[in-house]
């Protein structure tokens, strides 16, 4: 589970939205000397982000929380993003150079078109895990 503190900023119905600083995993990573998640953050100057949760622990505005969100979550997000559009493209450029030999232009227009497919699939089973609980952040416990 990867773990944040943060501050409960507003009551949204059977939502709260909770302010972050994101620091917690940085600081916990052994990868963080070359990390773009460190460069991210030292671009964005720290500045916090909102994260909206489910109140399950009848909380007000000003508390202080732990949140996190599963590790395999994340993951599978993560390469999702990352990886698919890539693989997609790779296919489709490898496609064209097997097919179309002589043309590197086309093996190029090949693998932006299986970029876009790739992006394309990304959009559609981002509503999967948008869906799915096991994907959003979850309220751990109140600090204090």
């Amino acid at each position: 589970m990867i773990e944040e503190q943060g501050q409960v900023v507003a009551l949204d119905g059977e939502y709260v939205w909770i302010q972050t600083m994101r620091q917690g995993a940085c600081n916990t990573c052994q990868a963080r000397a070359g990390c773009g998640q460190k460069i991210l953050g030292k671009l964005s100057e720290g500045r916090a982000s909102q994260v909206r949760v489910r109140n399950t622990l009848d909380l007000t505005v000003g508390d202080f929380v732990r949140i996190g969100i599963a590790e395999r979550a994340l993951l599978n997000a993560s390469l999702m993003v990352y990886l698919l559009p890539i693989i997609c493209m790779l296919v489709g450029a490898i496609f064209a150079q097997v097919f179309f030999k002589e043309a590197d232009s086309v093996s190029a227009l090949a693998g932006v078109a299986g970029l876009s497919i790739g992006l394309f699939i990304v959009k559609k089973l981002s509503f999967h895990f948008a869906c799915n609980p096991a994907y959003h952040p979850q309220l751990l416990s109140k600090l204090g």
